[in-house]
């Protein structure tokens, strides 16, 4: 009797070693320390320049919300449209972004009315659709920025950049099971395009700006 008595006290000793070694392990328990964020690195490809470095820091620009693909243009759209205003503005690229009421015209008529009204150039955003991280698949996020001469029509700028969305690695813990959290988010990606396209258009004026 005495020996089941031992047996079963030594076998619960061991399995309390056993979890407590677990709930410590790296692999059961991820060390928050070594979980840095992962930094989108997007590409950029540039389509349309200016053939001469052109200075629009003192320059009115008339932004237009965001063109979306189906839906997401309802459901994204305005937040995606704040996200890449508020960089720009940030970044100081030119002296006045203005926000169109709505995108609700054709590209002749947005150029005509940003001009009647004292516009130099016309932001255009055009965004394919997002995908979102799940699971094991990666997400993806990308746009078209466009920069229109109000006067002559033609784009200043056209540039497309993209970047993945890397979903975080799944951690298991005893007894327990962590669901994947999308690392970075949409507006990571978004943010990390966006700053890299303002210091392309602001190229060699970008020591000028005052931080």
């Amino acid at each position: 009797m005495m020996k089941i008595y031992f047996r079963r006290a030594l076998f619960f000793i061991l399995l309390s070693f056993f979890i407590a070694s677990c709930s410590q392990s790296a692999f059961f328990s991820p060390d928050e320390r070594s979980q840095n964020p992962i930094k989108p690195a997007p590409k950029i490809d540039v389509f349309i320049m200016p053939k001469n470095p052109v200075d629009l820091s003192q320059k009115k620009v008339l932004m237009i919300p965001a063109f979306m693909a189906g839906n997401q243009e309802e459901i994204w759209g305005p937040s995606v449209t704040s996200l890449i205003r508020s960089i720009l503005l940030q970044e100081r690229i030119f002296k006045t972004l203005a926000l169109a009421e709505n995108n609700n015209m054709d590209t002749k008529e947005i150029l005509n009315r940003a001009r009647i009204r004292g516009f130099d150039y016309t932001l255009e955003i055009v965004m394919p659709g997002i995908l979102e991280p799940a699971g094991n698949s990666p997400g993806w996020v990308g746009f078209t920025l466009f920069l229109k001469d109000t006067k002559k029509g033609f784009s200043l700028w056209q540039i497309y950049g993209e970047t993945q969305l890397l979903p975080r690695p799944t951690y298991h813990r005893f007894f327990q099971r962590d669901d994947f959290v999308p690392a970075p988010t949409v507006g990571q990606g978004i943010e990390s395009i966006t700053r890299i396209m303002a210091k392309i258009i602001r190229g060699p004026f970008q020591n000028l700006v005052k931080r």
